[in-house]
């Protein structure tokens, strides 16, 4: 089997790496330099670098067996484009999404023309993180060679680009991201910016961290917004595709090893602040682990915990430092891309995790606990999909025994 994957982000990035460790032969098309350098180094990946018309996509495509668009949501034309070539040759189409978060109080706009016609009737500074493909349209700013701060990415291409616009010495910020919170109120702080101007590049592209940090600093946000995707996977359903079309999925479901272990001391990270993140802590406490618990915020129940002083609390989105040093990792977040996120740190660290919204990605399930006379179990269901029966079954034997 051969796939062709159009990427350019975080998750073409995984795909093409998750293919490649299945064995696929994966051609993946990347429109800089940049994108080329970026990917994961595999003999069964193949890089090509440059940007393509509609036809010579559709010259391509014929020799795979589906094509995987993983291009930026804000890249409309090329989405556009590979569509169209696959209909047109008849190959399947597949279109990777990352998921749009809510921005709360912004100012939304539709287009890079609008955004510099709002600011033209502000005044103050501006953080404009769009990269620089559009960053000729913010020369039309008022005073833009002192007011503007421009992000983008550090290369000699696009630095030349940038200075040629008269973006330069100070004014110019040549970071590689996704940018973690802190990282965003620093260069807020720094620049002295009124406003930040954005698009949603959802969680992987690290937008929660700009806007928590705008919003902790009272900067105005400026949003440019994006066509909502409905025909689309996510990147963990697209996964389960792929293991469908490879015929792994119908191997012998054996369960899992019921391993008890000692928690006493232990660090366990805990990611979220809702009803399922509090069931899971009010759970580990029995067993005396020492939680580490990040959130934005807090149900009333978790917050009585904290200020009884039951955990450590760090109010914020999580970031990869969160998971140094732990024992364990449990993701409860209601946000898909940021429980990925810690399944993909943690498995890199080698730590054990549950991930509460995604079965694949858990090392272990996390069980419904009932004692009886110094007796300890834990229930599961076999595959970790049927919660329902485990919860049902866990308060029989509790209704029957303790």
């Amino acid at each position: 089997m051969k796939v062709l994957v159009f990427s350019g982000t975080t998750e073409g990035r995984e795909i093409s790496q998750f293919l490649a460790d299945k064995g696929v032969s994966v051609t993946v098309c990347v429109a800089t330099e940049y994108g080329n350098m970026v990917m994961p180094a595999d003999s069964r990946i193949e890089v090509r670098t440059g940007r393509l018309s509609e036809e010579q996509m559709a010259q391509m495509v014929p020799d795979y067996s589906f094509v995987i668009d993983a291009t930026h949501p804000y890249a409309e034309l090329v989405t556009k484009n590979i569509r169209s070539a696959c209909n047109s040759e008849g190959v399947e189409y597949i279109r990777l999404l990352r998921p749009s978060i809510s921005a709360g109080k912004v100012i939304e706009v539709n287009d890079t023309d609008e955004a510099v016609k709002y600011l033209n009737t502000v005044g103050g500074n501006i953080l404009v993180t769009t990269g620089s493909k559009e960053l000729d349209a913010f020369t039309g700013v008022s005073d833009y060679g002192t007011r503007i701060f421009a992000r983008v990415l550090p290369t000699t291409e696009v630095v030349d680009k940038c200075t040629k616009l008269g973006f330069k010495g100070k004014n110019l910020i040549c970071m590689q991201g996704p940018f973690s919170y802190e990282m965003n109120i620093a260069t807020l702080k720094q620049t002295n910016a009124r406003y930040l101007v954005t698009k949603d590049t959802g969680s992987a592209g690290g937008f929660k961290e700009k806007i928590s940090a705008a919003e902790a600093l009272g900067v105005t946000v400026v949003l440019i917004s994006r066509t909502v995707e409905s025909d689309g996977l996510t990147i963990s359903h697209l996964k389960t595709v792929i293991m469908n079309k490879l015929g792994l999925c119908n191997h012998p479901q054996y369960g899992r090893f019921p391993l008890f272990i000692e928690l006493t001391g232990k660090k366990v990270l805990v990611a979220g602040g809702g009803e399922i993140a509090a069931r899971r802590v009010k759970t580990l406490l029995k067993f005396g682990a020492d939680i580490y618990l990040v959130s934005p915020n807090l149900t009333p129940e978790l917050q009585e915990m904290l200020n009884r002083k039951l955990f450590t609390y760090r109010e914020g989105y999580y970031e990869s430092w969160d998971i140094q040093n732990k024992f364990l990792a449990v993701a409860a977040t209601d946000d898909r891309e940021t429980n990925h996120k810690i399944y993909l740190d943690a498995r890199q660290k080698g730590i054990q995790m549950s991930i509460a919204d995604c079965r694949e990605e858990c090392s272990f399930y996390f069980p419904a606990i009932f004692e009886f006379d110094g007796i300890v179990g834990g229930l599961v269901s076999k595959n970790g999909d049927n919660h329902s029966l485990v919860k049902s079954v866990a308060e029989r034997i509790r209704w029957n025994f303790i």
